[in-house]
């Protein structure tokens, strides 16, 4: 039995303006967009308190489940969430998660701040930062369309 902790901060800009970046997050057909996965499913309950889970394979074939609980939002300026990694049922992380959205020229500044309890080896640290970066990057794409 193993734990790790792990703390990563990424940033990106999007050339457009704070709210249509907090929509993005907030909307559950425009998050569904880009934060889910091809043959999966997922459902938002944006509002303190409301729930988020996003379900579907992984690159290897396991069943992945991602449930969030949003802890703190304050509209076009932060979110919080808490939320657990499972794969095939087994918990794999438990994570808070830190996005805050700051206008910058021309734009917005997007910055997130998770940190992670990793158990048993099922998830690693780098992976989770890994596959974050490939859906803010997914993102920008869909704000760019």
């Amino acid at each position: 039995m193993t734990v790790k902790q792990a703390t990563f901060t990424l940033e990106r800009v999007y050339p457009v303006s704070p709210e249509r970046v907090f929509a993005a997050w907030a909307d559950p057909a425009a998050k569904a967009g880009w934060f889910t996965v091809v043959g999966g499913g997922h459902s938002l309950d944006f509002r303190v308190g409301g729930q988020e889970v996003t379900t579907g394979p992984s690159d290897d074939g396991k069943r992945m489940a991602f449930e969030a609980r949003y802890e703190d939002i304050a509209e076009n300026e932060r979110i919080v969430y808490a939320g657990t990694l499972s794969a095939n049922d087994v918990l794999a992380t438990v994570s808070v998660t830190t996005i805050l959205f700051e206008a910058e020229a021309g734009g917005t500044r997007l910055t997130l701040i998770e940190q992670g309890t990793f158990l048993d080896g099922h998830e690693e640290p780098s992976w989770r930062e890994q596959g974050t970066g490939d859906w803010l990057d997914k993102l920008g794409k869909t704000l760019s369309q």
